[in-house]
Parts: structure tokens; sequence; C-alpha cells
């Protein structure tokens, strides 16, 4: 992590049609729409590189933000869909999380809607030169 400062972590949702998701040149930090979309970049980390606006909370510590993937999955996901099950993946979350890497999780909803969680890591091992959208 540059300036030996601990990460703090970005979380971000979004729902949309599937259909969109999959439109992926719209989300490449390349394409000119990228910044103002509020579809999920191809590579987590690349949140960062959109808007301040789109950060829904943000954490200083690995088990808060997992808490909050937990819960946005439990508002939107019935918990016997998921594999492995949800405190698996969790404490999974807490361990990448604790080491500064990013989560990226998404799931079907009901017809072509799909939800797209993250959070991720600021500052970013996998984007360093990547500035923190909220400063």
């Amino acid at each position: 992590m540059s300036g030996g400062r601990p990460p703090h972590f970005h979380a971000y949702s979004w729902i949309g049609p599937k259909p969109d998701f999959d439109r992926e040149r719209d989300r490449r930090p390349e394409s000119p729409g990228f910044a103002a979309s509020e579809l999920p970049p191809l590579q987590v980390a690349h949140w960062l590189r959109k808007p301040g606006r789109l950060v829904r909370a943000t954490y200083e510590g690995p088990g808060e933000a997992a808490a909050w993937l937990a819960e946005r999955v439990g508002e939107s996901v019935a918990a016997e869909r998921l594999r492995p099950p949800l405190d698996a993946q969790v404490a999974l979350a807490v361990q990448t999380l604790g080491w500064g890497g990013d989560i990226g999780w998404g799931a079907y909803l009901t017809g072509t809607r799909f939800l797209s969680l993250a959070v991720v890591a600021c500052p970013n091992r996998a984007d360093p030169s990547a500035r923190c959208p909220l400063r």
C-alpha cells in the first residue's frame, strides 16, 4: 500500500438488466462514457475511477465492509440459493479485504435483473494510480 496508510474500503452496488451488464465496452475505463456510467467496471478496482457519488458506504475495517456485503445479499438473494453459503463467503471476504484485496459478487435476481456488489480497498493494490473517489 502506498504511503504506509492502512486501506479503507469503498462499497458499491448496482442492480440492472443483465444485457446492460453484458455491454463490456461501456465497462472499460478507456470507454468515453465510463466515468459517467453507473455500470460496474470489468475490473473491480476500477470502481475507484468512477465518481464518488457511486460510493454507497465507506468502512475502516474489513469486517464492517464484509457485513455490508452480507446485508445487501440478504436483502436480494434467497440464502438457500447461495453456494458456497453466505457465512463462508463473508469469512473469505474478511480475509481477502484484510490483506488489501478487493471483493466482487454478482447474482441473478428476478427476470433478467442482475445484482453486482463490490468492496474496493483504497489505496488499491491492483490499481495503485487510482485516487480516492471521496478525497
